[in-house]
């Protein structure tokens, strides 16, 4: 429910292509992208929190709302630098990738090393 969060049929002026386009894309710009959701197959009101594939594969490594703090490493990788697509070098991971203006309430009273 975020402003900035879009339900995606396309991206860049473009339709999804294939497989992709018979579905739904959710996009979530303050999580990185091995964390998107890829697509969306159906939708579901549930009373508790899911557990996620990402779970279910290395809890360790993916918590529900892993890859907003860059100060947590991964297991395997540091999350502290990023190279952005087009640049050479690393920068500096941004918390909640840079918008943190916009997001961090949400994430208010959430031990983000824990979850």
């Amino acid at each position: 429910m975020h402003p900035l969060t879009l339900m995606a049929a396309g991206v860049y002026g473009e339709t999804l292509a294939e497989p992709e386009r018979r579905a739904l894309r959710l996009v979530v710009p303050w999580k990185y992208a091995i964390q998107g959701i890829k697509s969306i197959a159906k939708i579901s009101f549930v009373q508790r929190q899911p557990v996620t594939s990402w779970q279910l594969a290395w809890p360790a490594a993916y918590g529900f709302y892993s890859n907003v703090n860059p100060r947590v490493d991964h297991p395997t990788h540091t999350q502290a630098q990023e190279r952005r697509i087009g640049e050479f070098l690393h920068r500096e991971t941004l918390m909640f990738n840079g918008y943190s203006e916009q997001v961090a309430s949400m994430y208010s009273g959430m031990d983000l090393r824990r979850f």
